[in-house]
């Protein structure tokens, strides 16, 4: 039970992270230059943080 939640958060964040991929390229539209740089950003951290606790899921558990 337990490896079918962690397989499941780590599918949900990939997609939140894949969605934050397309709202970067999203930004790369006419905006003002402040505006993207905001967008941008707010993108990166939230894919990079999404990513890392995918792979924190996926990583395999100590025993105990």
């Amino acid at each position: 039970m337990v490896f079918i939640q962690r397989l499941l958060g780590s599918v949900l964040l990939l997609a939140v992270s894949c969605f934050c991929v397309f709202g970067f390229l999203a930004t790369f539209e006419p905006l003002p230059a402040a505006v993207q740089w905001t967008w941008r950003g707010i993108y990166i951290v939230l894919g990079l943080v999404c990513l890392a606790g995918a792979v924190r899921l996926g990583w395999p558990r100590k025993k105990t």
